[in-house]
């Protein structure tokens, strides 16, 4: 679990955070897909989109009373320019125009008319202007669900055709000066008023988010033009067509971002279904959807303005007999009503382009770099247990709000501003720590607190059971580890975490002696010991030898059996008088202990109870002045360490 929460630190910080950018509607989001997060209070954007699409369609034409197969180049320039303004937590509001310019490059076929002109015919305008509104919830950390209603208004500069702004009218399947309706993307606009609603979903998956759109949109179309029935000698017939085509459109829209430090990838898929198209020409083509996908990077900086660079590529196939508005039947003889004339209708919007490359100019307040700052991410732990703690993460003598370390994860994050900062990290029932933290702006980090429960506190007094006196002893549990001595009043005192443990107090001279006792968090605990004093008589030498006297047996006889009955730890320590040199009586001194050492492992002692030690003539008992003092000198005493320990 631990390791998942730092994997999740680490993507935080090697992950950037995604930016409220303007989309082709306005509102905040990718390119084709809407984000339903808000761009949030009082923050606004701008938005300059351009995308060339590029398309080459094969058509039927009938040129000199022949049928002619027509390889025309289109190409489809798209300008959109937004605005948006959040108008609190969750509504923001957003407008666009739109800048369209049509291009047919035409195919230099024999009986095609006009081409004097050049073989490209181009129109260009203002198409349409939208608003559309945004309103969203947050039911849960990292998700966003919305709706977004919008409406469309088609412009008329009164130029000299419905349906496109003529530079230098096309002429091309058709006779000159007359609208190209086979084409993708006939005209500039469409007449009248369109709109519709998406539903709006975005959930934060670290480090990728989602976008889902789903949503119904209407069009009205307005067609009125003269079709006309060519034959080898020109016009024989024409039917003047004026009628109204109303388009309900299921869209869907996805996309996917990924923030990198710099830079985000995303990708697109936008789905058009024209619900009014739904038919088949017995050819198993239902030509009643137009599917796109369009993958992009993003490049923002630190100024609010930001870059896209995209792509698109349509997955459905265009047919231009689907959106001749039923000139073909008429051409071969027919009288198509209105009714049929509008199974042909052109999409409104158009039909996307084959492919084609976008690059947008986008400018969000919220993206201007302020002080400099950077994410502070880790987890909070149980020093001792490793488990993981709710902590409070609080930065002293800055503005930034105290962050919450998550209970089941331990993870916490923090934006903090460039410099020296102040970190105190505290948990009720833990000593809480503080610590200074360098912050480098723009350079993301990561910093674990392990912190220490709040000790419990053991003390009480170390006394001789028969005086009463007070001894110096060493007091200690040794699965925390901790130690105390106690001082000459015999009293010691010790922290150690909350839970259940073994207190043991041993001395020189002393059995030692251990209580089990319970420690809670924060909790004085009483210990008192009453130690039971152990004191061997000394054995004592000739003048220069280590040879044990007889006299001294028994003595050591009794010592062994003590020893034993009482599993004690004993330092034998050996001692000389000052005759001879100094090296000589160290070594004498040690041979004495070793001489009682092996004596009492022959009597059943354990060597692992017993140690020696030489002093040679530097801890005399008594002064060396006298013979009857020298002879006391020449001994070896028995040091009581404590009861032996495994």
């Amino acid at each position: 679990m631990k390791k998942g929460s730092l994997l999740l630190a680490l993507l935080l910080i090697t992950a950037g955070s995604a930016v409220a950018l303007p989309s082709y509607l306005g509102l905040r989001g990718l390119n084709r897909t809407v984000d339903a997060e808000p761009i949030g209070a009082g923050e606004y954007s701008f938005g300059l989109f351009s995308f060339l699409g590029l398309s080459s369609d094969t058509r039927t034409a009938y040129l000199s009373g022949d049928s002619v197969d027509v390889t025309d180049t289109e190409y489809d320039g798209t300008f959109y320019l937004t605005s948006a303004i959040g108008l609190g937590a969750n509504v923001e509001l957003a407008g666009r125009i739109s800048y369209i310019w049509n291009c047919l490059k035409r195919d230099d076929v024999a009986g095609r008319t006009d081409l004097s002109g050049g073989d490209c015919e181009n129109d260009d305008g203002f198409s349409e202007a939208r608003l559309a509104a945004k309103f969203s919830t947050n039911p849960m950390e990292g998700c966003w669900i919305g709706i977004m209603p919008w409406v469309g208004f088609s412009i008329y500069d009164g130029g000299n055709s419905r349906y496109v702004i003529n530079n230098n009218e096309y002429d091309g399947i058709w006779y000159a000066g007359q609208p190209m309706f086979e084409l993708r993307r006939p005209m500039i606009g469409v007449e009248g008023v369109s709109g519709g609603a998406d539903l709006l979903f975005s959930k934060d998956l670290n480090p990728v988010t989602l976008h889902v759109n789903l949503g119904y949109h209407y069009f009205k179309q307005h067609f009125e033009y003269t079709d006309y029935r060519y034959t080898s000698s020109g016009w024989t017939d024409s039917t003047h067509v004026d009628m109204y085509i109303e388009d309900p459109v299921m869209h869907f829209a996805a996309g996917v971002e990924y923030p990198l430090e710099k830079v985000t990838l995303f990708t697109e898929l936008e789905w058009r279904h024209f619900m009014k198209r739904d038919w088949e020409e017995g050819d198993g083509e239902n030509f009643d959807d137009c599917i796109t996908l369009s993958p992009g990077i993003r490049i923002p900086t630190n100024s609010g303005l930001a870059f896209d660079i995209t792509g698109s590529f349509t997955l459905t196939d265009f047919d231009a007999e689907y959106n001749d508005l039923g000139h073909n039947a008429y051409q071969n003889g027919g009288n198509p009503t209105d009714s049929e004339r509008a199974r042909y209708a052109p999409f409104p919007e158009g039909y996307s382009p084959e492919w084609g490359i976008g690059l947008n100019v986008m400018y969000s307040s919220d993206l201007r770099a302020g002080p400099s700052t950077a994410v502070m991410a880790g987890t909070v732990t149980d020093a001792v247990t490793g488990e993981f703690l709710a902590a409070t993460v609080a930065f002293p003598g800055t503005a930034v709000e105290p962050a919450a370390s998550d209970a089941e994860t331990g993870f916490y994050s923090a934006e903090l501003p460039e410099g020296n900062v102040s970190v105190a990290v505290n948990a009720e029932g833990y000593i809480g720590t503080t610590e200074a933290v360098q912050v480098a702006g723009g350079q993301d980090f990561s910093t674990d607190y392990a912190l220490q429960p709040e000790p419990g506190t053991i003390a009480g007094s170390v006394i001789d059971i028969e005086t009463g006196l007070a001894v110096s002893a060493t007091v200690s549990v040794p699965d925390v580890p901790a130690s105390a001595r106690s001082g000459s009043d015999g009293l010691y005192s010790l922290q150690v975490p909350d839970g259940v443990w073994t207190v043991t107090a041993t001395a020189d001279g002393y059995l030692g002696e251990s209580a089990p006792t319970e420690v809670a968090s924060g909790e004085d605990v009483t210990v008192d010991f009453q130690l039971q004093s152990v004191a061997f008589e000394p054995v004592y030498f000739d003048v220069n030898v280590y040879n044990i006297k007889s006299e001294f047996t028994g003595l050591l006889d009794e010592i062994a059996d003590k020893i034993i009955a009482n599993d004690l730890v004993v330092q034998i320590c050996g001692h000389a008088d000052s005759d001879y040199t100094e090296e000589f009586n160290m070594t004498l001194s040690e041979d004495r202990a070793l001489v009682i050492y092996d004596y009492l492992v022959d009597r059943g002692v354990s060597a692992g109870s017993l140690s020696t030690i030489g002093y040679g003539e530097n801890k005399p008992a008594v002064p060396n002045t006298t013979n009857a003092n020298k002879s006391l000198n020449r001994r070896v005493e028995f040091v009581v360490r404590s009861v032996r320990t495994n």
